[in-house]
């Protein structure tokens, strides 16, 4: 249903839920979003809508200007908003009318133009207020004294709502920058209109003019009464809308050491009396706060918002030598910030923000603050156990600086939520140069990046700085779908520290490039903690002990992740003295001094994982010392090089290690290595080894272990599904079926059955039954390939383009002139209609040409080949061959090997070579068949090209094979056996260069004239 008659409300309107009971039914009600673009807001709901005959508009208002949403529509402004209220103009009747009740909207010269604009820009008639709208008893009336055109419409409301509505829709003007209190002065100053805005408790708007700036220069102290000092926003005063009318931002500056030596703005608490003091900043600056205390630029004690705003530069006052928290902004209640920039503040915690109530901060952006103690960005506190709360999204948090928590610092009993956010660039001298906490903090689809925690030569300076990006001490944090890289600290954890009884939860998260200068844990360290870490990557992270992951006595269980590419002098993957528990996961190309893929000198238990291509001067893939226990299986450890010791697992001083069901083979080194005859190395039975030391050898000497496999037959390290990369064993591998299932896993490391065959296989994948992928192309010139798995192509119509790729293909051209490449595996290929271009390509194929003249290349292997009907080419190429022309005149090559030819019906050609192996004609038949000679092979003979032979005595038929090695004539037949003989060297003995190169098993008689010689 049409609608003729539109309220829009805005929703910053005190007591504005009064106002609607009453309205007409017909009337469709709209309510602004106070953080929306109310003229944006109104122009969408009007394109809903046809000859509307009335539009009211409820809002605040001042002298020439009208507050919808965020935004205020003012004479300086209008004409950019232009455009968009002509669209009011178009959805309004003939005699549309436009009613605006906001307060003095039409007050003097400046309100009557500001009307005057609007009725030209929509051609609508317009009525607005000069005076006051509202309760009589505040000054207010419903009357709309100025008209542009003719009114016919009443007011949107009853006589009784009007009257008993208990607010004015009024913004408080502030009209003068200077900071007075002078009620005789016809001016309103901020402080004015501050001291006005707490006396009622109606909501009240106090409008700036853009780019102005506001100086506080009455001084004073706590009063809060706003007379003088900072501008206190008091409990039971209503909510407080301070708001900058246009684009640049409005300063209130308090002046920094020159000025009045107090914060900016203090939101009082109301107590048990009153409601809280309520403030909301829109597009200003506060800067200059100078506080003996909280709270330079702001304290908050009740509930504030900041939108679209600055707080800069403020500090707490020296010469007091008063310790003071937040300077920027101090809260001990209910925070809100969007879209908002917090910079250059100063204090002893909480640079930019000491939260110790709720804050929420959004599409904000903290830089810049430094703290000479704790959080230079935030600081999050507690009093007692009920803590505070921290929710950050989509926000900057970069370039702060403090002692502790560069970026964040979260107290005991605290909550931090981070979600979207990037926190970079922040330093300290000590622990957690982007977050320091010992509370909760919950970390998503976030990066925390470029942080340093690094010593100074200020006061408490130390090397022994942790926890570049995160350092966690006591407390709880959990990371998902988030970037911990580039971060450094001094001594460990250069990425994160988690220390003394604290926990943390990584997953689907990437932790690379960070450091650890001096000691340990590169990416983490993990010490006398909790870690989990799942489907995460750590890479690239460096450190002189540790590179990837340092668990000292702590419990770390790692599942799905890929540890790879990690550097340090000792230890270059992961170093455990804890307990350890690695599952699913890959430990691959870390490299150390000593130890390349893991260090263990506490308890490790290492599952369905495979470690390989790591490098170390000593122990490459797994260094078990100092009475460590690890045991190890389904895993798989290759392709691990190391200059001296064990490339796979060495063990020595006291460690003992157990080897169930996994692959130790194909490492660059010994594989398997005990230093030491007190050393326990323990066979669990079903494992394939390649090298062991003469202490090793009598640990694999069960039935079930296969010993002495150098080469396990293993394909690349790649991705064969699941999260991480693994090596596939090979179709002719040893591990397949031979292993055993200690832990009872269901899946393999890629998350694929583990029992997939006739037994469970060895190492750490398990070989799966291939299912067949069906490919179809379209009536079109398709270019289809298969998959590296089983496939089954259809070409359609078209001249299409097929290739099978790896494994054992199906692949039918039908229609049209198609190329079809089997590739690798053993593939059967049917080339289909017309003439095609068919390779069989590496493998055991079956290549048929069907129907077409097609020319058919078998490539490497044993194939079996029918060129089908038609003249077909087919060529044999390597291998032993069955070639079969079928129907049509067909031109065959055995090729390289020993091939068996049929041309089948038709006159069919044999392209006969000699040193190429043995060509063996089943169905030659003179005077229809050809055998081709190519004299650049036969190169003794002389005659000319063409049928026969010009010389006679080059060709003899003889019955006997050792009449043809005496024969003079250089082709000769052996009509007894059907045998061809190449007598390269005449009478002489033997054949010369020459000898048997084919065999017509039917022993045709052929003659000289059966014979076709090529140049």
């Amino acid at each position: 249903m049409n609608q003729t008659k539109l309220l829009f409300i805005d929703s910053k309107v005190e007591s504005y839920h009064h106002l609607i009971p009453e309205v007409d039914p017909q009337t469709k009600i709209v309510i602004l979003e106070p953080n929306g673009n109310g003229i944006d807001q109104i122009s969408k709901s009007l394109c809903e809508c046809l000859n509307v005959e009335t539009i009211h508009i409820i809002s605040h208002g001042a002298k020439g200007a009208l507050s919808l949403g965020n935004s205020i529509l003012k004479n300086d402004n209008i004409h950019l908003y232009a455009e968009s209220i002509q669209k009011w103009g178009k959805c309004l009747s003939a005699s549309g009318e436009i009613l605006i009740y906001g307060c003095q909207v039409a007050s003097g010269q400046e309100g009557r133009e500001f009307v005057r604009q609007l009725h030209k820009i929509t051609g609508a008639n317009i009525a607005a207020s000069e005076t006051l709208t509202g309760n009589v008893s505040r000054g207010g009336n419903w009357n709309l004294e100025v008209i542009f055109g003719q009114l016919k419409s009443a007011l949107a409301f009853t006589p009784e709502v009007r009257a008993s509505y208990p607010g004015v829709l009024a913004n408080i003007v502030v009209d003068t920058t200077d900071d007075v209190v002078d009620d005789s002065d016809g001016v309103t100053s901020l402080r004015e209109a501050i001291i006005e805005a707490n006396s009622t408790p109606e909501d009240d708007t106090i409008q700036l003019t853009a780019g102005a700036t506001y100086n506080l220069t009455i001084s004073g102290s706590d009063e809060d009464a706003a007379a003088t000092g900072d501008l206190d926003i008091l409990a039971g005063g209503g909510e407080i809308t301070v708001i900058s009318q246009g684009e640049e931002k409005a300063v209130i500056d308090a002046g920094g050491e020159s000025g009045i030596n107090d914060r900016v703005f203090h939101v009082v608490a109301g107590g048990f009396l009153f409601t809280d003091g309520f403030l909301l900043l829109e597009n200003v600056e506060v800067t200059g706060g100078r506080v003996s205390g909280n709270g330079g630029g702001i304290k908050n004690s009740g509930t504030l918002t900041i939108n679209n705003s600055i707080i800069s530069n403020n500090s707490p006052n020296e010469v007091t030598g008063v310790i003071g928290y937040g300077s920027g902004i101090y809260n001990s209640n209910t925070l809100t910030i969007n879209n908002s920039t917090i910079t250059g503040n100063l204090s002893t915690s909480g640079g930019g923000i000491h939260n110790v109530g709720i804050a929420n901060i959004n599409n904000s952006n903290i830089s810049g603050n430094s703290a000479s103690l704790s959080g230079g960005g935030i600081f999050s506190f507690s009093f007692s156990s009920l803590g505070s709360t921290t929710n950050i999204s989509n926000s900057t948090i970069s370039g702060n600086s403090a002692y502790f928590g560069g970026g964040i610092d979260n107290d005991l009993f605290s909550t931090v939520n981070i979600s979207n956010t990037t926190i970079s660039g922040n330093s300290v001298d000590i622990d957690g140069g982007g977050i320091n906490n010992t509370g909760t903090v919950i970390i998503t689809n976030s990066t925390i990046s470029d942080n340093s925690a690094f010593s100074s030569s200020g006061n408490f300076s130390t090397a022994n700085a942790y926890g570049g990006g995160i350092f966690n001490r006591y407390g709880s944090l959990s990371i998902s779908n988030s970037n911990i890289s580039s971060n450094s600290a001094s001594l460990r954890g250069g990425g994160i520290a988690n220390l003394l009884d604290a926990t943390v939860n990584i997953s689907d998260s990437t932790i690379s490039d960070n450091s650890a200068t001096d000691g340990s844990g590169g990416g983490i360290l993990n010490y006398d903690g909790t870690a989990s870490i799942s489907n995460s990557t750590i890479s690239g992270n460096s450190a002189f002990n540790g590179g990837g992951i340092s668990n000292l006595a702590g419990i770390a269980n790692i599942s799905d992740s890929n540890i790879s590419s990690n550097l340090a002098n000792f230890n270059g993957g992961i170093v455990s003295t804890g307990t350890s528990s690695i599952n699913n996961s890959t430990i691959s190309g870390n490299s150390a001094g000593v130890g390349g893929g893991i260090f263990i000198a506490g308890t490790a238990s290492i599952s369905n994982s495979t470690i390989s291509g790591n490098s170390a001067g000593l122990a490459a893939g797994i260094y078990n010392l100092n009475s460590g226990t690890a045991s190890i299986s389904n895993s798989t450890i290759t392709g691990n090089s190391s200059f001296s010791g064990a490339s796979g697992i060495k063990n020595t001083v006291g460690g003992t290690t157990i080897v169930t069901s996994s692959i130790v083979s194909g490492n660059a080194n010994i594989d398997v290595e005990i230093t030491q005859s007190g050393n326990i190395l323990i066979s669990g039975n079903n494992n394939l080894i390649g090298t062991v030391d003469s202490l090793a050898i009598n640990s694999f000497n069960g039935d079930r272990d296969q010993v002495g496999v150098t080469n396990p037959l293993l394909g690349e390290l790649t991705d064969n599904g699941g999260p991480t990369l693994t090596h596939l064993p090979l179709s002719n591998s040893s591990a397949i079926d031979a292993g055993s299932n200690p832990n009872a896993l269901t899946t393999d490391q890629r998350g694929e059955p583990r029992f997939a065959g006739e037994g469970v296989d060895i190492g750490a994948v398990e070989v799966q039954p291939q299912s067949i992928q069906e490919i179809i192309g379209t009536a079109e010139a398709d270019f289809l390939n298969g998959t590296t798995g089983q496939d089954s192509i259809f070409g359609l119509d078209g001249n299409d383009v097929i290739n099978g790729l790896d494994d054992d293909d199906v692949l039918f051209g039908n229609r049209d002139l198609d190329t079809i490449n089997g590739d690798a595996g053993n593939d059967t290929i049917f080339g289909g209609r017309d003439e095609d271009l068919v390779f069989g390509n590496i493998g055991e194929d079956f290549l048929r040409g069907d129907r077409g003249s097609d020319s058919v290349f078998a490539q490497e292997g044993n194939d079996t080949i029918f060129g089908g009907r038609d003249n077909d080419f087919v060529d044999g190429g390597f291998g032993n061959d069955s070639i079969s022309g079928d129907l049509g005149s067909d031109t065959l090559i055995g090729g390289q090997g020993i091939d068996t030819l049929s041309g089948g019906n038709d006159a069919d050609i044999f392209e006969l070579a000699v040193g190429e192996g043995l060509d063996i004609i089943i169905d030659f038949v003179p005077g229809q068949d050809i055998i081709l000679l190519d004299k650049t092979t036969f190169s003794a003979i002389t005659s000319d090209s063409g049928t026969g032979f010009s010389v006679d005595a080059e060709f003899a038929i003889v019955t006997s094979d050792s009449d043809a090695e005496t024969s003079e004539a250089v082709i000769v037949y052996n009509s007894n056996n059907g045998k061809l003989f190449y007598n390269a060297n005449g009478t002489a003995a033997e054949f010369g260069s020459g000898g048997e190169f084919a065999n017509l098993t039917n022993t045709p008689s052929i003659s000289e004239n059966d014979f076709l010689l090529r140049e």
